[in-house]
């Protein structure tokens, strides 16, 4: 008896939901735009001029124990065989610490000078 209660219930709210004018109908639009201009900034990728190099960089979300991170990766082609990586919760921090990554590792393989690692890594 309680089963069929139950489903009795259950399929009255459906009919009820899909007969009954909703208050946003024909508003998915508006929200649709939005969304996807917010989701897909989440990646961003660009060249810079690094040190007289053109150098690239990337970044891209990845979520971890049910939170948002943001990954960056910096690299030079053609100059450096190597790649300063990244993964933080902040945009910005996520691309300002893979260059700090490149240029330590520039640094301690010979390709800059101590005196411009300073300046990146605030040594």
């Amino acid at each position: 008896m309680r089963g069929s209660v139950l489903t009795g219930l259950c399929v009255a709210a459906v009919v009820l939901c899909v007969y009954l004018p909703q208050p946003c109908e024909a508003q998915w639009q508006a929200l649709v735009g939005p969304l996807i201009e917010k989701v897909s900034g989440l990646w961003h990728n660009d060249t810079v001029d690094f040190m007289g190099r053109e150098c690239k960089f990337r970044r891209s979300p990845k979520i971890k124990r049910w939170e948002l991170y943001h990954e960056g990766k910096f690299w030079c082609p053609g100059w450096a065989p190597f790649s300063g990586n990244s993964s933080k919760r902040s945009r910005s921090g996520s691309l300002e610490e893979a260059t700090r990554d490149f240029v330590r590792q520039a640094f301690e393989k010979g390709l800059i000078t101590e005196a411009d690692a300073k300046l990146w890594l605030k040594i």
